[in-house]
């Protein structure tokens, strides 16, 4: 069973694609036949000189010749006023050229972003697509943990990274895991356990009729099935909820200080919506970021970077840790320089009241003991 990944990245501001090298390896090793990379910037010479030694790599870069080839996609067609000012459309729509390109090629499409890895403790993702396509599904969401930074100065953060929160729905049911994913939501202004999304990422059966939905998800043509390892409940489907840790998906934002002040320095002063304002943007740590950027450029980020991003002590890790809501996992081996202890931080007051994403916690704990 063949499986292809797509993803849109940049590497332009940044002083290394190091990343890069290590996301084509991993994949590649895992099984995935066929990588649909899309450089985002117009200068990416390293990003252009590593992509270029891995066979499986299929390489476009942004430009009139992608235009043209994009300019086939609903998704072009449909926001194309704002392709230069959203990445979000821009990461959509050449999702969306990617399944058209992966027809005849690969069975399945995964789409991901440059800070991601499809972690799987086996040694090839083809079983895994092919019980897919046995059980008959088309599309498969999963479950999404988000790396946490012990320093600053991070490299290559898919080898020096090795700490991540646990999705909430992943948690398990107790007083102390609740104090431990209380710890995180207080160090943020707007009581944030993941800093970034909690709705995973998918993997795609390729159809000539499979048109992206944002990022996270596809939208599948009347009949198709689609199932989650995430029991959400905004939109709980219990039928299509199916107990799936292993594959998993590894998110490493802003792992490194100086990845975070790329990051927002390549995004700018960007709106408070995606695609033509279909998509708001709540208040959130992104939002933050940007105007944090705005309002003082890289040291303002260093110190939200410091108060609200990295977390080096060790004794609370080893707490987070023994709780079930932080897991260790070290995709490289063991290239991680563990941080000295730091102090302490006293465990958060868990109260009666549901805070943050405590509701989706119980259902989902709950949902998954039932599946």
């Amino acid at each position: 069973m063949a499986a292809g990944i797509v993803v849109t990245a940049t590497f332009q501001l940044s002083a290394s694609a190091k990343p890069l090298r290590s996301f084509l390896e991993y994949h590649l090793s895992k099984g995935f036949q066929r990588i649909f990379l899309f450089l985002d910037g117009e200068n990416d010479d390293d990003a252009l000189q590593i992509a270029g030694s891995y066979a499986g790599v299929e390489l476009r870069c942004r430009g009139p010749q992608l235009l043209q080839e994009l300019s086939r996609t609903h998704t072009f067609q449909q926001y194309s006023d704002t392709y230069d000012s959203d990445v979000s459309v821009r990461q959509m729509a050449n999702a969306e050229l990617a399944m058209q390109l992966a027809q005849g090629f690969v069975d399945f499409l995964v789409h991901l972003d440059a800070d991601e890895l499809f972690f799987t403790e086996a040694a090839c993702v083809g079983p895994h697509f092919a019980w897919l396509m046995e059980a008959g599904i088309d599309q498969m969401t999963y479950l999404n943990h988000e790396g946490i930074p012990q320093r600053e100065g991070i490299g290559d953060y898919f080898r020096e990274v090795s700490l991540f929160r646990r999705h909430h729905s992943a948690v398990p049911l107790s007083e102390r895991a609740r104090s431990c994913m209380r710890f995180w939501m207080n160090r943020t202004n707007h009581a944030q356990y993941l800093l970034f999304y909690d709705n995973g990422k998918s993997a795609c059966r390729v159809s000539s009729t499979a048109v992206p939905l944002s990022q996270h998800k596809w939208k599948l043509c009347s009949g198709a099935r689609s199932a989650t390892a995430i029991a959400d409940p905004r939109h709980l489907d219990i039928a299509n909820c199916i107990k799936v840790d292993d594959p998993c998906i590894l998110h490493f934002p802003v792992c490194g200080l100086s990845w975070m002040q790329d990051k927002y320095s390549t995004l700018g002063g960007f709106a408070d919506c995606w695609l033509k304002g279909g998509v708001r943007i709540p208040q959130c740590f992104h939002l933050d970021c940007r105007d944090a950027f705005l309002r003082g450029g890289p040291a303002e980020l260093a110190k939200l970077y410091r108060e609200q991003v990295m977390m080096d002590s060790a004794s609370e890790a080893a707490r987070q840790l023994e709780a079930g809501v932080c897991l260790r996992i070290a995709v490289f081996g063991s290239e991680i320089s563990e941080p000295a202890f730091v102090g302490g931080g006293s465990p958060a007051d868990s109260g009666n009241e549901l805070v943050g994403v405590e509701k989706g916690w119980l259902v989902g704990a709950i949902t998954r003991d039932f599946l």
